[in-house]
């Protein structure tokens, strides 16, 4: 079972698995082609080995996010925890959801059949991404983040805009990574992210723990820039003294990548769903990190944790392995796939 929490600890149950299998995508929310195929390919995924859930990294609705001018959209409104939504509010129906991202997902089930959840992090198009939508008002992108965190679906699952899930041995840390690019936007803080990750990763040094979060610390992508900008990596920098944890997962370039930080942790970056580049690849964005892999084209990753340790690999849209690595009580070294 898995238990998923909005506030400082997760809901944990007793008869939790000993392990967890969990599918990595992002960057999904587009009607391509290519996310077509990655959905198909999750789909056989989840059938070749039981799965628990799924990670969806972050913009899920391209390109500016869900439609803040629909009737009652501006009543959405954040509780005082400035993460969760009143149960209460029904959210307008807005199509994009079900054309953008369940629609493609709609077979993707557990072994018994039923839907497989699919906890997402909010993307800098969730919330109306400026290159692509012009000036956002402040209020239009805290309301864009909140009917996602509102919206009910049969695989969508925003507990809050940063929450936390516990599968098996493992926790996710899900934030709201558009405050590590942007800074504070729309009446939130990085301040107060900060303090909720600190909260999250509280006795993670006992425990596997992963951040999870659209925009990643190190890339080799095309965002190298924006993510070696000063100001972005002082804020990195306060993530990572916030707690312990194995891995950081993220999408926002459209490619997949595995990158060792500067600080010792791993890096994944599962972005290659909807839009892949073709640009080529460069140096990490912080010159002490170390890219150990690096692929363009449609694409996902599985990540399978255990008691004594964690594993994971990239796949294709056809299900070859195209690159695995096995941690165990270190970093997650690379090694040929089996």
């Amino acid at each position: 079972m898995i238990g998923a929490a909005f506030a400082l600890a997760a809901v944990v149950s007793a008869a939790a698995p000993p392990g967890a299998r969990v599918l990595l995508f992002g960057d999904f929310g587009a009607a391509t082609a290519e996310r077509d195929a990655v959905a198909a390919a999750l789909r056989t995924a989840a059938r070749r080995a039981p799965t628990d859930l799924a990670l969806a990294l972050g913009d899920n609705l391209y390109d500016c996010g869900p439609d803040p001018t629909l009737p009652g959209a501006a009543s959405c409104a954040f509780r005082p925890d400035e993460a969760t939504v009143d149960p209460g509010y029904v959210p307008p129906r807005d199509p994009r959801f079900e054309r953008l991202f369940e629609g493609p997902l709609h077979a993707l089930a557990r072994p018994d059949g039923s839907p497989l959840p699919v906890y997402l992090a909010l993307g800098n198009h969730d919330v109306g991404s400026p290159a692509a939508c012009g000036a956002s008002a402040p209020a239009a992108a805290r309301t864009r983040a909140c009917l996602e965190v509102a919206h009910r679906g049969a695989h969508w699952r925003m507990p809050g805009r940063h929450y936390t899930v516990d599968a098996g041995p493992a926790r996710f840390v899900v934030f709201d990574s558009n405050l590590l690019a942007l800074g504070d936007y729309g009446g939130f803080t990085f301040d107060a992210e900060v303090a909720f990750v600190q909260r999250a990763l509280a006795g993670c040094e006992q425990r596997l723990c992963f951040l999870v979060s659209h925009h990643p610390p190190v890339t080799a992508g095309r965002h190298r820039d924006q993510v070696a900008a000063a100001a972005y990596q002082a804020r990195v920098r306060r993530l990572e003294q916030a707690g312990h944890f194995a891995a950081w997962l993220a999408g926002h370039d459209h490619d997949l990548q595995h990158l060792r930080a500067a600080a010792g942790y791993d890096v994944f970056v599962s972005g290659s769903s909807a839009r892949p580049r073709t640009e080529p690849f460069g140096s990490p964005s912080d010159p002490r990190a170390r890219l150990l892999f690096a692929a363009r084209g449609p694409g996902f990753a599985v990540l399978t944790v255990a008691p004594d340790g964690w594993s994971l690999g990239f796949e294709d849209t056809r299900g070859r392995s195209l690159a695995c690595c096995t941690a165990a009580g270190g970093p997650c070294e690379p090694h040929p796939c089996r």
